[in-house]
């Protein structure tokens, strides 16, 4: 209970950053904010400071930043209203939500590399029969230390050069017994369907980690290297991901969590320490930062897409139009997240152990 509470307090701090980025800006911009909310509907709490209203609302998936003149038909041509301002101004002021998102994703990440996280290290924990590393007379228990003449210090540091060396002999330098030796061996060729629905070829020899795991941690200058190049490649990934859902290749019920399965996932890293929650932080502020930005109507993109449109025609696309795609995207939105909460409670049986709880 008390986990999947901080994880409720996590998720609503991703939120409240990134409206506040909206807030930052507009406030910079000159722009009136009329209320600050996390949550949408009635308000639950409400306090104001200054011209602005402060709330939490009962429905949590999400917040807004009401702004002066936020809708053409209320302004009044006030320069601290928000269609008083050029197409370039209010495009900053919908960008900074997503962008303080993709920065808290960031930072989340260098605090990994700096406080430590745990890797599984190089160790054979099985050797599979008739694959090559059995044939080489690798054993349980051997510690790989360089591969293909590469230092690794994980698991995952293996596996990548095994990957790529389908069919081509690979020299394994193991520790086994407090002695070093040489075994050769040649990664069987296999093709397979990747999690983005791609076929691709990668080279195996047959074994299993042993499930040893030890901290690293890295300086605060490396960290940042570090964090900058796994944050780009999670970036790739995500968008790759999403690619893969809209051709079909990717199935909704195993590509997609909401809010349940966040509070879950966010709950189990919880128990798990500092290190994996705040990894888990940084994918799901990424994961926000992205979604945020397709040219959906009732998301920043959306609200991008037209000021895109704005800037091309040289005038504002009609108001009707605006109204109609948001509230037809609102209603599907709304739809798959209900479809994606059901997934959820399928996907980690939630509904099973919940029968359980209550002695059913």
């Amino acid at each position: 209970m008390v986990s999947a509470l901080i994880s409720v307090l996590f998720l609503g701090f991703l939120i409240i950053v990134h409206e506040y980025g909206h807030f930052l800006v507009a406030r910079w911009a000159g722009v009136r904010v009329l209320r600050f909310s996390v949550g949408f509907g009635p308000r639950l709490l409400a306090w104001k400071r200054g011209q602005t209203e402060y709330a939490v609302s009962a429905i949590p998936l999400g917040g807004y930043v009401k702004m002066a003149g936020e809708q053409r038909a209320e302004g009044t041509g006030k320069p601290w209203e928000y269609y008083a301002k050029p197409v370039g101004t209010r495009a900053a002021i919908i960008f900074a939500g997503p962008f303080v998102n993709y920065l808290v994703a960031f930072l989340s990440l260098w605090l990994v590399f700096v406080i430590g996280y745990p890797e599984l290290l190089p160790e054979v924990g099985k050797v599979l029969d008739d694959m090559p590393a059995k044939a080489a007379g690798m054993r349980v228990g051997d510690r790989v230390r360089l591969v293909g003449g590469r230092e690794v210090h994980t698991w995952d540091d293996l596996t990548k050069v095994i990957y790529e060396s389908a069919d081509r002999p690979l020299t394994l330098r193991v520790e086994r017994g407090g002695t070093t030796r040489d075994v050769t061996v040649t990664p069987q060729a296999k093709e397979i369907t990747d999690p983005f629905g791609r076929r691709r070829t990668i080279g195996l020899i047959g074994v299993a980690p042993s499930g040893a795991f030890e901290p690293f941690r890295v300086t605060p200058l490396a960290a940042f290297g570090r964090a900058l190049r796994q944050q780009g490649e999670a970036t790739v990934q995500t968008l790759t991901a999403l690619w893969s859902l809209l051709t079909g290749r990717l199935a909704l019920r195993d590509s997609v969590t909401g809010p349940i399965g966040l509070i879950y996932l966010t709950s189990e890293a919880v128990r798990m320490g500092w290190a994996p929650l705040l990894f888990l932080i940084s994918l799901l502020s990424l994961s926000l930062a992205i979604f945020n930005l397709l040219p959906i109507p009732i998301l920043d993109g959306g609200h991008l897409f037209f000021l895109g449109l704005e800037k091309l025609l040289g005038r504002p696309v009609s108001l009707t139009i605006q109204e109609r795609s948001a509230q037809v995207s609102f209603v599907l939105l709304i739809a798959l997240i209900l479809i994606i909460c059901v997934n959820d409670l399928n996907r980690f049986g939630l509904l099973k152990k919940a029968a359980e709880l209550i002695g059913l």
